[in-house]
């Protein structure tokens, strides 16, 4: 190994031995590994690359399992991280990021960097962060986005609150696009973020992606209103914002789908929402729904079911993620009649626009 570091000056290829990436001794083999990559720096696919691989090609190694440099297709920049395939069609992770984010659950809670991200933005410029009552974490967004896409692909969002995803979006270098229909929430979303913000309605979708020439989404991400469940909230949650004369529901507005009180009404326009989404979204292309189940007068509506089944008349309902909250505080909901859960848990359902 010490011959050939000496004349190339770094190793060029690696393999994997019993689970570790080691550096291949061949000095051959090093010097085709060479001649590979510098072939790879003059194709199409070398700007199709990880923006680090691209700024760091000097640094950049060829990988294969086994060591057989006639099938290698992946790449490594640092060896601890794993490899990265040249036949990723879907995102810039490697190997051990990909699988880390394909565990079917996840516990996450709001980060104190988002809130103060958040407080500080809004407050210099005499908003309030806090106005809208259902927000959720931009870190937590940041984990989808580099899942289901890559650098400088378009994300949109038709249900944006404060712009939680295209500040993700900002922080991964995509292209955020969101619809928002309180004005409100709009003017807190260009403080947050250079991200397009379309302040309209998002019953017509259709009409506002095209009038603002959004022709091609690579990736849907959001959290629509859960039903009116915010028109229903009581005890300390409405109190505490009331006090401090914050939004305790989306908005006002009639044409609000928050707002609507029939729960097939509701499922049906929140459906067509997104059913409406399908021929913007590029084939291949997923779309992710945060939602979950509901109580209402003690009877479950099993929201997050219905939505899937409906959105199954365009998409492949391709599986879900399970977000749980470990910090919500909980009530003793039946007690000491009957059953009834305390639901801390959203679904993430995953869809896709099949090719």
């Amino acid at each position: 190994m010490i011959s050939f570091v000496k004349k190339l000056k770094r190793p060029y290829f690696f393999y994997s031995n019993k689970k570790k990436i080691e550096p291949v001794i061949s000095e051959h083999l090093n010097l085709e590994a060479r001649e590979i990559l510098e072939s790879i720096k003059t194709k199409k696919i070398f700007k199709t690359l990880p923006k680090e691989y691209q700024d760091n090609w000097e640094k950049v190694s060829l990988f294969h399992p086994k060591g057989e440099i006639e099938k290698a297709q992946s790449l490594i920049i640092d060896p601890t991280r794993g490899s990265y395939s040249l036949k990723n069609k879907l995102n810039h992770l490697e190997g051990k990021s990909w699988t880390k984010f394909t565990k079917s659950w996840f516990v996450f809670d709001a980060l104190a960097k988002d809130l103060n991200e958040e407080k500080d933005i809004t407050t210099k410029a005499g908003l309030n962060s806090e106005e809208h009552p259902a927000t959720y974490s931009p870190s937590m967004m940041e984990e989808f986005i580099t899942f289901f896409t890559k650098e400088n692909e378009v994300v949109f969002d038709p249900f944006s609150g404060i712009g939680s995803t295209l500040v993700a979006c900002d922080r991964t270098n995509r292209r955020g696009v969101g619809i928002e229909i309180n004005k409100k929430y709009c003017e807190i979303i260009k403080l947050r973020t250079k991200s397009k913000i379309i302040n309209g309605d998002s019953k017509d979708v259709k009409k506002l992606l095209n009038t603002n020439k959004i022709d091609k989404i690579d990736f849907s991400i959001s959290s629509p209103p859960y039903w009116d469940i915010l028109n229903r909230s009581t005890g300390k949650f409405s109190k505490t914002r009331t006090s401090k004369n914050l939004d305790i529901n989306y908005s006002s507005f009639k044409n609000d789908i928050g707002n609507i009180d029939d729960y097939e009404q509701f499922l049906s326009i929140l459906s067509n929402i997104y059913l409406d989404i399908f021929d913007h979204i590029k084939t291949g292309g997923y779309l992710v729904v945060i939602v979950k189940n509901l109580k209402k007068s003690g009877k479950h509506y099993p929201l997050a079911w219905d939505l899937a089944k409906n959105l199954e008349a365009k998409y492949s309902l391709k599986d879900e993620k399970i977000w749980c909250q470990d910090k919500v505080g909980l009530a003793p909901f039946g007690y000491p009649y009957a059953w009834t859960s305390n639901i801390v848990h959203h679904y993430c359902l995953i869809f896709k626009k099949d090719e």
